[in-house]
């Protein structure tokens, strides 16, 4: 029985939907109520979803506001990879506020992948 799920995205909030579809894919899994938990991670150009600085309308794309109160009205747990954000020249304060947001390692993000019953890459 799948009892716990980790949802994968790394492609750009920009230009793709994956990011915006990683959300929804988990707001889904969090509205079944506590039969299976779900997280999020982030990682590579995918942590940009997060930034205070992105503004995808000036690419004539919707703007990720939606996206993430989607997320924070879900309560679904989200963590970015800490290089990644380094990558990117991000550091805490370039993130937006978000109660269940994480900075997590890459080690750290295989042990959630192994310790999860199934996992997505989207």
């Amino acid at each position: 029985m799948i009892d716990s799920v980790i949802i994968v995205c790394d492609n750009s909030p920009i230009g793709k939907n994956s990011a915006a579809e990683a959300v929804r894919l988990g707001s889904g899994f969090i509205a079944l109520g506590e039969i299976i938990d779900c997280e999020i991670i982030f990682r590579g150009d995918a942590v940009l979803l997060f930034s205070k600085h992105i503004d995808p309308t000036k690419v004539k794309m919707d703007p990720l506001d939606e996206v993430v109160e989607m997320a924070d009205l879900s309560d679904l747990p989200i963590s970015l990879i800490d290089k990644d954000l380094e990558d990117l020249g991000l550091m805490k304060e370039d993130l937006v506020d978000y109660e269940n947001l994480g900075i997590i390692s890459h080690a750290e993000m295989i042990k959630k992948i192994e310790a999860a019953s199934t996992c997505f890459r989207i």
